[in-house]
């Protein structure tokens, strides 16, 4: 048994204008969840210096040449937070 399924014009443009009018509401849903939330300095206890031989430079979120995935403004490559994550096969310990 054969069985065609048809849709009218009229339907298929209905359809359509909806999906249309939906588009744009879903990119701008899209854009503000996929922006992304800094850490203030201070709420990291961030400090231009290392802690016990941690630094930024050798941490997994630190982004080369000063700046960090998690923490807002400048950040030191020589510098520390809290956040500190050592990067995947450094051979600095804890």
């Amino acid at each position: 048994m054969d069985r065609k399924q048809t849709i009218s014009r009229r339907k298929f443009l209905k359809i359509s204008s909806c999906s249309l009018a939906i588009l744009p509401a879903a990119v701008i849903v899209t854009d503000r969840t996929n922006a992304q939330i800094k850490a203030k300095k201070e709420a990291v206890n961030y400090q231009d210096t290392p802690n016990n031989g941690k630094k930024c430079v050798d941490c997994q979120l630190f982004q080369p040449p000063n700046a960090c995935i998690v923490v807002e403004g400048e950040i030191s490559p020589e510098g520390w937070c809290s956040l500190f994550v050592l990067k995947q096969g450094d051979a600095t310990s804890d």
